[in-house]
């Protein structure tokens, strides 16, 4: 059942019964794709795994331990548990980066004591914000104008942040990377597991 569900993971809901998925070299060529919406869609899309797994694995090639802390439901602790973890780690001496993959509400730079900071370009990538030079930092919250502006994405512009974040940051050498997830199983826990 579970290799069923997989392979049918990669059709479109409104596919029609015979769809060969979006992944297969047949997508949106094969007769069953005829009259399908997805069409062209399907006959234009990358196939294959995504490109940017390899430059993620090669971005944390670097960092020795990934945690993600993640939870069915809401407001149980996971920010307080990321940011307290990612301190008692710090102060042991260990290299910490602590990322925020909540898009849509994220705390961890007013639980790191953080608000008010911005991230850096380099030519190395996204530089994150250090509360100490142990600990560093990453959240959609120091991109915001207002802590308070809400942030409304869909799924696709959600993943893309993701992966602008694990690809593009440089953490340089960490000992540990927490990984502070919003509250479900929804797309970011998806994202993240697929290119971690």
């Amino acid at each position: 059942n579970l290799i069923f569900s997989a392979k049918m993971s990669d059709r479109p809901d409104n596919a029609p019964e015979h769809c060969p998925g979006t992944e297969s070299d047949q997508a949106g060529h094969a007769s069953a794709c005829q009259g399908c919406p997805n069409q062209s869609a399907c006959q234009t899309a990358p196939k294959g795994p995504d490109p940017a797994i390899m430059e993620i694995k090669e971005r944390l090639s670097t960092v020795k331990h990934k945690i993600l802390v993640l939870s069915g439901k809401g407001g149980v602790g996971k920010s307080t548990v990321s940011s307290q973890l990612a301190f008692s780690l710090a102060a042991a001496g260990y290299q910490v980066g602590l990322l925020d993959v909540d898009i849509c509400g994220p705390s961890i730079p007013k639980m790191t004591g953080l608000e008010g900071e911005t991230v850096h370009q380099s030519s190395a990538g996204w530089s994150p914000v250090y509360v100490d030079e142990r600990l560093a930092v990453m959240s959609i919250g120091f991109m915001l104008e207002n802590p308070d502006q809400a942030i409304i994405w869909r799924g696709p512009r959600k993943n893309g942040m993701i992966k602008n974040f694990l690809r593009d940051v440089d953490w340089g050498e960490l000992d540990v990377l927490l990984i502070d997830t919003p509250p479900g199983t929804s797309d970011e826990h998806l994202s993240i597991v697929t290119y971690l």
